[in-house]
């Protein structure tokens, strides 16, 4: 979208890399002409509302009510709409703010103060629009919290089993049994049994997902904010390779109330895509993987698989040769 501006108006997309500079330069245009009660109108599109944007709203707000001014933000999209209600900005950012009418709508104006100063804190620690205010935002902290939700678990062997079916030409089904393996910090291996040719590569799958003590290594990570997720939230963090691959990016989804992995997908150069989803359950007292599935849509392969785990040994003595990686 064209980003236009008078020294009143400014229309531009939220999550656009300039975003922050050009609503400073409406603010200082702004108050290089209009001395007193200055205003300006911000019309935000985009898919989200993020910390740098939300930034220099605060910045640019701060410096006009110094000069008794205001600045109303008006939504054009249900990701920015969403976000200024979910921190409250919908009442920080809106006209009218002039003396007469502070006067007559006193307690509302003090909402609006301490929105705003929940805002700011917001800008300054760089807290993204969708973030909630009770789990961190940071993804190494994310991921740490993801590696440490069983603090006792040094190391397990369990069994898997995979059910896949393609839903496309040739229409085969396969039967995978294996065992997975993890030790404790960053050590994690799936070994099937026998893996017939046709379904060489889908087997890959259901090794990738279990180690995300290894993803800061191999990858440029984002916090992307919260998304529904099971008609819960779940925070949403993406993916880059450093290494350019196949793969264009990955989009995971974690619990914060469990600290699991709700799910992953990976989208392809290609245009395809794979989701891999998860389910835990408890044993031992301890949160282990009971259950995945998987949806594949790449060219020329379309299909299914359905994961289970079971038998796990918990603490158990684990050879550190399962990990070496066969040539």
């Amino acid at each position: 979208m064209e980003h236009i501006y008078k020294h009143d108006a400014l229309r531009l997309h939220a999550d656009s890399p300039d975003a922050r500079p050009r609503i400073t330069a409406a603010v200082d245009a702004l108050l290089a002409t209009r001395k007193e009660r200055p205003r300006l109108r911000v019309a935000l599109g985009g898919d989200r509302l993020p910390a740098d944007t939300i930034a220099a709203l605060v910045t640019g707000l701060r410096r006009v009510r110094e000069v008794g001014g205001a600045i109303e933000v008006t939504p054009e999209s249900d990701g920015v709409r969403h976000a200024l209600a979910l921190n409250g900005l919908d009442r920080v950012f809106a006209f009218p703010l002039v003396p007469e009418e502070a006067r007559v709508h006193r307690s509302s104006l003090l909402t609006r103060l301490t929105a705003a100063s929940f805002a700011a804190v917001l800008a300054l620690v760089g807290v993204p629009a969708f973030a909630g205010a009770d789990h961190p935002t940071d993804p190494a902290s994310i991921l740490a919290k993801v590696q440490e939700r069983n603090p006792s678990l040094s190391s397990y062997q369990g069994r898997v089993h995979v059910d896949l079916r393609m839903t496309s030409f040739p229409f085969i089904r396969q039967h995978l049994d294996g065992t997975t393996y993890y030790k404790r910090p960053s050590n994690y291996e799936v070994a099937f049994d026998k893996v017939p040719a046709l379904a060489k590569g889908f087997d890959k799958m259901f090794a990738d997902v279990g180690d995300p003590a290894s993803w800061e290594k191999k990858f440029a990570i984002t916090y992307e904010g919260e998304k529904e997720f099971n008609g819960r939230k779940a925070i949403e963090l993406k993916l880059v390779q450093r290494v350019r691959g196949m793969i264009d990016h990955e989009t995971v989804l974690v619990d914060p109330a469990t600290w699991t992995i709700d799910s992953i997908r990976y989208d392809y150069y290609n245009g395809g895509h794979i989701t891999m989803t998860q389910t835990f359950r408890e044993v031992g007292g301890y949160s282990m993987l009971a259950e995945q599935n998987a949806e594949i849509a790449i060219p020329y392969a379309k299909a299914v698989a359905h994961g289970t785990y079971s038998d796990y040994k918990t603490n158990v003595a684990v050879d550190d040769s399962v990990f070496t990686k066969k040539k």
